[in-house]
């Protein structure tokens, strides 16, 4: 059991090990410096872990894995843990998180912190501030509900190491490492998802979830064999039909991928030849589209329209994002676009 997890056994959920003399009313996420906080009162200064009771940074609330209707009843891996790699440590002396070297940089903890304490100061690894270099906060410990203070700014900019090297680190973490991340990176970009359980042979889709446009989605997470993916999802599509009672049409397959096939891939024809004969539209979507997302604080309503399509020798990724994130830089090779 990790460290944070035998923390929350120990402390109650709303606690803090100390509080902010004022409400946090503004969040601000710089690249490359300290997270920044603005207080109800005008004081501003680089954020500092409270030592919050329930650590959001570091672990979610089983509500966050609920889906609505049938999909309920799909059998997810239920671990709570937020960041992929289990980087994060509570210090029981200093009562603050704490951030290992198996971090990856991929900002989820980052965005989760609600007091701006975590940020990814040299672009490669999440850092937390855990002294008050601006006499912030006081001693008094308390209970009560987290605030939801406004978040400006992004985490970092997509040429920083911790993107650039993406591809490599998620090959790397591999297997239920990296689906934990998709999962979670899913759902900070506002879609529900629920990714099966490590081992289970009785299920064969990878993931399902349900988008804010009300749609049912199901998933298959290809980071290598991505020819593979269209066929699954015509698999899963007839499972979700089958099974949970959901219309074929009302479907969205997606693909979640690492890097895009090259130009010349048999996947853009097979996705194409699906669209034709069936009339659903596969998504594509890399990990680097789902980073990128996240760090500029994007949210997507769902799998409507164009957005992640396959064109004649394309995926409208890049357009979806540029219209969102002004800076767009592609982190590497294949994350945005068709390899040559």
């Amino acid at each position: 059991m990790s460290d944070f997890l035998l923390h929350n056994g120990q402390r109650h959920a709303g606690s803090m090990a100390r509080t902010y003399c004022a409400e946090v009313s503004v969040v601000e996420f710089n690249p490359f410096q300290e997270t920044w906080i603005t207080l109800s009162d005008g004081r501003k200064g680089p954020g500092t872990c409270l030592g919050c009771g329930d650590t959001p940074c570091a672990s979610k609330s089983p509500s966050e894995l609920a889906l609505p209707g049938k999909l309920d009843e799909f059998p997810g891996d239920p671990n709570l843990e937020v960041c992929p790699t289990g980087a994060l440590r509570w210090n029981p002396v200093e009562e603050v998180i704490g951030v290992a070297d198996s971090c990856i940089g991929c900002g989820l903890c980052v965005i989760r912190c609600l007091y701006g304490a975590l940020s990814l100061v040299d672009g490669y690894r999440a850092q937390v501030e855990s002294g008050d270099p601006s006499g912030l906060t006081r001693p008094e410990r308390e209970m009560g509900e987290h605030t939801s203070p406004s978040r400006v700014g992004e985490i970092s900019t997509l040429d920083a190491p911790a993107a650039r090297g993406l591809q490599e680190t998620v090959l790397q973490i591999g297997g239920a490492k990296a689906t934990l991340l998709i999962r979670n990176l899913l759902h900070e970009i506002g879609l529900s998802a629920r990714t099966r359980r490590r081992g289970d042979t009785n299920v064969r889709m990878d993931a399902v979830g349900y988008s804010r446009a009300q749609r049912p989605f199901v998933a298959e997470i290809e980071l290598a064999a991505v020819l593979e993916s269209p066929r699954a999802l015509m698999e899963d599509v007839a499972v979700l039909h089958s099974r949970y009672g959901y219309t074929v049409g009302s479907i969205d397959p997606v693909s979640i991928v690492l890097t895009l096939p090259n130009v010349r891939s048999e996947y853009y024809q097979v996705i194409r030849d699906i669209e034709s004969v069936l009339g659903l539209r596969c998504r594509t979507i890399t990990v680097g589209a789902l980073v990128a997302l996240l760090w500029h604080q994007q949210r997507i309503d769902g799998f409507e329209g164009d957005a992640f399509t396959v064109g004649e020798t394309s995926v409208e990724i890049e357009s979806v994002l540029q219209a969102s994130i002004d800076d767009l830089v592609e982190p590497y090779p294949g994350a945005f676009n068709p390899a040559k």
